[in-house]
C-alpha cells in the first residue's frame, strides 16, 4: 500500500510513518482463511452504527466535561498533589513528543501497538503465530481478526496498564516496610497516557490499516468513546467526591435530553435567523 512521505525537519530526509498493522492479521500456515469483515456489505453496516454512535459521543462529551468542571476544576481536588503529579507527567511527554520525537519513541510505539494487538488476539481466543516490531513498523500473524483486535491499540492504554501493574507489583513487595507515595503512581498514569493520546492522534491522521479495514466513521467513534470512558473512569477512581453512580445517571439524563435540546437549539436559531 503506498504511503506519503513525511519530512523530517531535524534532519531534512524523507521518512515513511511507520507501517504498524499493514501485514497483521493473517492467517497460520494451513489456518482456515479468516473471515472477511471488510466487505463493502459490512463496511456499510458499520458505517451506519457510526452514525448510530455519534449522538452518543456527544452525550458522553458532555458528561465528561460535567464531571471535569463539577469532581475537578469547581472543588479542591485540582489542586491535590496527585492531580498535579498527574498533569505534570502529562506535560513532560507532551515537550518530549512535540520537541525530540524520535526513532526510539516510533520503536516504543509501534512496540505497544502491536502487543496490544497480540494481547486482545489472545482475549478473542485467538492464536499469534508472529510478532515483528521495528522503528518502521511492525506486524502481527494470527489466525483471529475483528474490529476489537484490529482498533485495540488506539483504545488500550498499554504503557499505563503497564505502569499501574508494575507499581502494584512494586507495592506487594514493600508492604511491609511502608506505604508508597502514590504521586509517582499519578505521575507515570499522566506520563503514559499522554503517550497513548498524542501517538494515537498522530497515527489516525495518516492512512491506518486498522482504521481503514474498519471505516473511518466507525473506527473514529468507538475510538473516542473508550478513550473517553477510560479518562472518566481514571477521574472518578481518583476524584474523592465522583462515583460511578452519579457518572451513570448524567450520561442517561444527557442521552434522553440529547434530542429534545437539540430541537430545541434548532428552532432558536431558526428564529433568529429569520427575525
Amino acid at each position: 500500500m503506498p504511503r506519503n512521505r513525511t519530512t523530517n525537519k531535524r534532519t531534512g530526509r524523507g521518512k515513511k510513518p511507520p507501517r504498524q498493522g499493514l501485514a497483521a492479521f493473517l492467517p497460520e500456515a494451513g489456518a482456515p482463511p479468516i473471515l472477511a469483515f471488510d466487505t463493502p456489505g459490512v463496511k456499510s453496516l458499520k458505517f451506519v452504527f457510526g452514525l448510530l454512535l455519534l449522538p452518543v459521543c456527544w452525550a458522553l462529551l458532555e458528561t465528561f466535561l460535567i464531571l471535569l468542571k463539577a469532581d475537578t476544576l469547581a472543588g479542591s481536588y485540582w489542586k491535590s498533589r496527585e492531580f498535579v503529579s498527574f498533569g505534570l507527567g502529562c506535560f513532560l511527554w507532551a515537550v518530549l513528543f512535540f520537541g525530540f520525537r524520535n526513532r526510539l519513541m516510533m520503536w516504543l510505539y509501534v512496540t505497544g501497538h502491536e502487543l496490544t494487538h497480540a494481547l486482545f488476539v489472545f482475549l478473542c481466543r485467538g492464536k499469534v503465530a508472529k510478532v515483528h516490531i521495528s522503528a518502521d513498523g511492525g506486524h502481527v500473524l494470527t489466525n483471529r481478526n475483528n474490529f476489537v483486535i484490529s482498533l485495540s491499540p488506539y483504545f488500550f492504554p498499554f504503557y499505563t496498564a503497564i505502569a499501574i501493574l508494575v507499581w502494584a507489583a512494586i507495592g506487594w513487595v514493600v508492604r511491609d516496610t511502608g506505604d508508597l507515595d502514590p504521586v509517582w503512581l499519578y505521575g507515570s498514569i499522566g506520563f503514559t497516557w499522554m503517550f497513548h493520546l498524542t501517538f494515537t492522534v498522530w497515527m489516525i491522521r495518516r492512512d491506518q490499516p486498522d482504521v481503514d479495514q474498519n471505516g473511518r466513521l466507525f473506527s473514529f467513534t468507538l475510538i473516542f468513546l473508550v478513550n473517553v470512558l477510560i479518562i472518566c473512569a481514571m477521574l472518578i477512581v481518583a476524584s474523592p467526591t465522583a462515583t460511578f453512580q452519579s457518572f451513570g445517571l448524567s450520561l442517561w439524563h444527557n442521552g434522553g435530553t440529547l434530542f429534545s435540546r437539540l430541537y430545541e437549539s434548532v428552532v432558536e436559531t431558526y428564529r433568529w435567523i429569520l427575525f
